[in-house]
């Protein structure tokens, strides 16, 4: 049998479920290196003497250099054609900065490699989405739900890894070790994807800055792939509020145990992983607008329940049934691969990427609003920007039967 035919070829079953879980593999190891210091932070402040700030420094070197680089290497890639290149150098370097942290005795030289790290773990998204939207174009949304769920479950793997490794080996081998599977994972992906033609390769050559300009025009003045991006962007800084403050919330309202707090934030990310397959489902079936506005408004009324429960049982019910509901990304995604131009995806999913990134805003305003009025303040804040993004859906057209441009 035959499927996911990409450009006249045919794939044998085995070789489409093959490439399905090595890209997927591959978004595992990605979203696991966005949070790969968090887990052993504590390890390293104490290690290099530390202050909060220079922690708080720490995180933010990774987030704000993801952010600087996401647009412009998306850009780059629908410009080149050069995606799987692209997404290889800089996974890469992302894996080489991690595993060179073992050698560091400063701060200065820890923050330089968070840092390189962030710029070449910016490559991922844009390009493993597009690649995966491309290679699996006739069954798009089931192979991009389970390439975001693969991208939970990393994320959620990684840290008992590290906790395992750091117990046993300190902070430094616990994040050298997280980096072994790119080893494996870059040369499949190497062998198992192609690189594309260059976008916009049949219009008469104007330069590189005039190619540049239009495919960012492709990419905003698409009022779809421009919707999906603000409504991302909306629930990202909404859900930063609820994860970031989660820990503090649970010791001023139960007086919960750091290994009680451990298991409620795993319980949002493994909620994820079984909801990512759901999500899909509701796009196929009810289109962007719906599928959106439904989890959007769930999620918004049980980050409420979340920060004013009074019994510990229902608070932890309440993470769990949020983290079901929050993971719209395949949702974004397959929208934005089905109504963006196809020589722009990667710099359509680079535009909602880099938008999402903004979400390390609100965690600076909820702090503010937490101190002065109260940690559920701090919440209701974070269902207010939840409730925006679904508000926002509902500006996105009625379910298709046909794309836009793919």
């Amino acid at each position: 049998m035959k499927r996911f035919p990409l450009g006249g070829q045919a794939y044998a079953r085995w070789q489409d479920y093959f490439d399905l879980g090595v890209i997927g593999s591959t978004h595992g190891l990605s979203d696991g290196f966005a949070s790969l210091l968090k887990p052993v932070l504590a390890l390293i402040v104490v290690d290099l003497g530390l202050s909060t700030f220079d922690a708080g420094i720490l995180l933010s070197v990774f987030s704000v250099s993801t952010f600087l680089f996401l647009y412009p290497l998306s850009l780059l890639a629908d410009y080149s054609g050069k995606k799987k290149t692209i997404l290889l150098i800089g996974i890469g370097l992302a894996a080489i900065a991690y595993f060179a942290m073992q050698w560091t005795t400063t701060f200065t030289a820890l923050a330089a490699l968070a840092f390189l790290a962030g710029a070449g773990n910016a490559t991922y998204h844009p390009c493993g989405t597009a690649l995966t939207a491309e290679r699996f174009a006739h069954r798009r949304s089931f192979a991009i739900s389970f390439h975001s769920m693969m991208g939970n479950l990393g994320a959620s793997i990684m840290p008992i890894v590290q906790a395992t490794v750091a117990m046993a080996a300190g902070w430094r081998t616990a994040v050298a070790i997280c980096t072994v599977p790119a080893a494996l994972l870059l040369p499949l992906v190497g062998l198992r994807f192609t690189n594309s033609a260059p976008s916009l390769h049949h219009l008469p050559m104007t330069g590189r800055q005039e190619r540049l300009r239009q495919i960012t025009a492709l990419v905003v003045s698409n009022r779809s792939v421009v919707i999906l991006a603000m409504v991302y962007a909306l629930t990202g800084m909404g859900t930063g509020v609820l994860t970031g403050f989660l820990a503090l919330l649970a010791v001023a309202k139960f007086n919960l145990s750091t290994a009680t707090i451990g298991i409620a934030l795993t319980t949002y990310y493994v909620a994820g992983v079984f909801a990512k397959p759901l999500m899909g489902y509701l796009y196929d079936r009810n289109g962007a607008r719906l599928a959106l506005l439904i989890p959007l408004l769930l999620c918004g009324a049980l980050t409420i329940c979340v920060a004013y429960s009074p019994w510990v049982w229902l608070f932890m019910l309440a993470i769990a049934l949020v983290g079901m509901a929050s993971p719209i990304s395949p949702i974004i995604l397959t929208a934005a691969a089905d109504h963006s131009d196809k020589e722009a995806l990667a710099s359509s999913v680079g535009l909602i990427y880099t938008c999402y990134g903004l979400s390390f805003l609100s965690p600076l305003i909820g702090g503010w609003l937490a101190e002065q009025y109260g940690l559920p303040v701090s919440y209701l804040f974070a269902a207010l920007l939840i409730w925006a993004g679904a508000g926002v859906a509902l500006l996105l057209s009625a379910k298709q039967t046909t794309p836009e441009s793919v």
